[in-house]
């Protein structure tokens, strides 16, 4: 299985666990439903981290926790804890995390 197909597969896995739809996963996520489903389906060839890093956010979990204990994708970091990253990839969160929070004016992140 390749990497979008295991983030499908983590997708699918992640609303079932919360007992929600793809749909509503979109309306949480600020995402489209056709975005969604692109990559559910596999449509999608390449989902972009900032498309992930929103659904995290509309299930109110870390990336580390949607790369965590999923048929081997990577097994880094704990519950709302990136610390455990490799450095460059925690870099990298940073910075998508930067990114959003100017992006939205947000003043107090969590």
């Amino acid at each position: 299985m390749d990497i979008t197909a295991k983030i499908a597969t983590r997708i699918i896995e992640l609303c079932k666990e919360n007992n929600i739809t793809i749909n509503k996963l979109a309306d949480l996520s600020g995402l489209t439903q056709s975005t969604l489903d692109s990559i559910v389906n596999g449509k999608s060839r390449n989902p972009q981290i900032i498309t992930i890093y929103k659904i995290c956010n509309g299930l109110h979990i870390s990336l580390a926790e949607f790369f965590s204990d999923n048929e081997g994708i990577a097994t880094y970091g704990t519950k709302n804890d990136d610390s455990d990253l490799p450095r460059p990839l925690q870099q990298e969160i940073d910075l998508i995390r930067d990114y959003v929070i100017h992006k939205y004016h947000i003043k107090n992140p969590k």
